[in-house]
């Protein structure tokens, strides 16, 4: 699926940083206004249960007032006291007026408008009333039943205040759920986005790092196409541009060792050639000395030679088109079943004058195996491990060359009493042109193929070759199915 990127990276970091905002912010907002609300509501419904009671309270003391300023001033006659009279009704009736505005007091309007008329008419009794009119108890009785309503009214307001307390709690209860809910519901979406922006950044970042490892391992044929955002691909095209300029450098080296190795195996064919012939004492008898020398000369060339094979079998893997012929050469050069211990011994037979220098002890172990096919292969896995075995033994040293074998499969040990491999050297080891940073002991470096084209061949015959713990020196491990050696 073809996805759209924006231009750049840093615009998809903040489109994707406001997509992840959105819905903690929308659940912020949402939150804020709901409380906004609750927060209006509680001081709304503060502010009536204070005005209320303030109010009831006043009607209270009011009454008490007008009944007391009211029997006064029919015992004295004293106007001053009537005027009492007549200003506590007044605050009364402001009391009264106060209530009647207040939206909690609704269900009790129709008590508190009696009420009040109730009162009224006592009041047009007592300020109308002549001098000779006396304090009855008529009017006790009617004072007594106004202080009776106004306390049954503040019973029942305070009980409209706990309805109202009672029904703004139930409203934050109902509230705090809303927004539990709502957050529960954010919160993974937010995560969701999340992810996705996230995906959406590691996808061509994660292409672009698996192009540099593709780079890194050498292959150069799948092309690079980064889909996002414009800076990425334009990267892309960059590293795309790069590996084809890495396959041409790779492909010029590659004809360069190729045709380098065919120039000098030339030179080297004539040398070897001189050399067997001086041995062979064509040219007249030779010294002791004069012996010596031409076989150091005959070894080394063969190890040259064998260095410059390598190097054509490390073109002809890098170009993928190492020859499976071996069938065709062992039905020309293997007429018959080679013993294992034969090959071990021609191949230890090549190192012999190094092995007689360096004063090696060298064990093998071949349990009276029969190799039928393949020999070549098996022969060239061996030869490399050999040489690297007698290259970094030292003097006096020992190496074991153990092999065994089952139904199924053909078990390889090549082990030596060198420095061994550090740490550092074993993930690359069997990389080609790797040579470490141990010394060797031998006449002549090694190119750094050996261990690589063991590896290959070992592949090619669906068999692994693997170094192994030791407590001294190096120990690889060869692994071949029977099947693949055997008829």
């Amino acid at each position: 699926m073809q996805i759209s990127y924006p231009k750049s990276f840093l615009k998809l970091l903040l489109i994707g940083f406001a997509l992840v905002m959105l819905p903690l912010l929308v659940a912020f907002v949402n939150a804020n206004l709901y409380f906004d609300r609750l927060t209006k509501q509680s001081l709304f419904n503060m502010s009536q249960a204070v005005e209320t009671t303030r109010a009831s309270r006043i009607l209270l003391e009011e009454l008490a007032v007008m009944e007391r300023s009211a029997r006064q001033y029919f015992v004295l006659k004293d106007k001053l006291l009537l005027t009492n009279y007549i200003n506590a009704h007044r605050r009364f009736n402001i009391a009264i007026d106060g209530l009647q505005q207040q939206p909690m007091i609704k269900p009790l309007a129709a008590a508190l408008k009696q009420f009040s008329n109730q009162e009224y008419r006592l009041f047009s009794t007592i300020s109308q009333a002549s001098d000779s009119f006396d304090y009855d108890q008529a009017i006790t009785n009617a004072f007594i039943e106004l202080s009776a309503q106004a306390n049954q009214m503040i019973k029942e307001n305070n009980q409209l205040i706990d309805k109202e307390s009672a029904l703004f709690t139930a409203k934050v209860a109902r509230t705090q759920r809303l927004l539990f809910w709502q957050m529960l519901t954010l919160i993974p979406l937010a995560i969701i986005i999340a992810g996705i922006i996230t995906w959406m950044i590691a996808r061509p970042i994660r292409r672009m790092d698996d192009a540099i490892n593709q780079l890194g391992a050498g292959n150069y044929e799948q092309a690079i196409k980064i889909n996002g955002p414009g800076d990425l691909r334009t990267l892309g095209a960059r590293l795309d541009w790069l590996r084809i300029t890495l396959k041409d450098l790779h492909q010029h080296k590659q004809l360069f060792l190729q045709q380098a190795s065919h120039e000098l195996k030339t030179p080297l064919t004539a040398i070897r050639e001189a050399s067997e012939l001086l041995n062979d004492g064509v040219t007249g008898e030779l010294s002791p000395q004069q012996v010596d020398v031409i076989r150091i000369l005959r070894d080394n060339g063969l190890r040259l030679q064998n260095m410059v094979e390598n190097l054509l079998k490390y073109t002809e893997i890098q170009f993928a088109s190492i020859s499976l012929n071996d069938a065709k050469s062992d039905s020309k050069l293997n007429l018959r079943s080679q013993p294992l211990k034969n090959i071990l011994d021609e191949t230890l037979q090549a190192y012999e004058l190094s092995i007689a220098n360096k004063k090696i002890t060298v064990q093998t172990h071949a349990e009276n195996i029969v190799i039928r096919k393949n020999t070549e292969k098996l022969r060239s896995i061996l030869d490399n491990l050999v040489s690297n075995a007698v290259k970094f033994t030292p003097e006096h040293g020992e190496i074991s060359v153990i092999a065994s074998q089952t139904k199924t499969t053909m078990t390889i040990a090549v082990i030596d009493t060198g420095p061994g491999i550090t740490e550092n050297n074993k993930s690359a080891l069997f990389e080609p042109f790797y040579r470490g940073n141990q010394a060797n002991t031998g006449l002549v470096s090694g190119s750094g193929l050996g261990l690589f084209i063991a590896k290959e061949a070992a592949n090619s015959l669906s068999g692994v070759l693997s170094l192994v713990p030791s407590e001294i020196g190096a120990h690889f491990i060869l692994t071949i199915p029977t099947s693949n050696l055997n008829v």
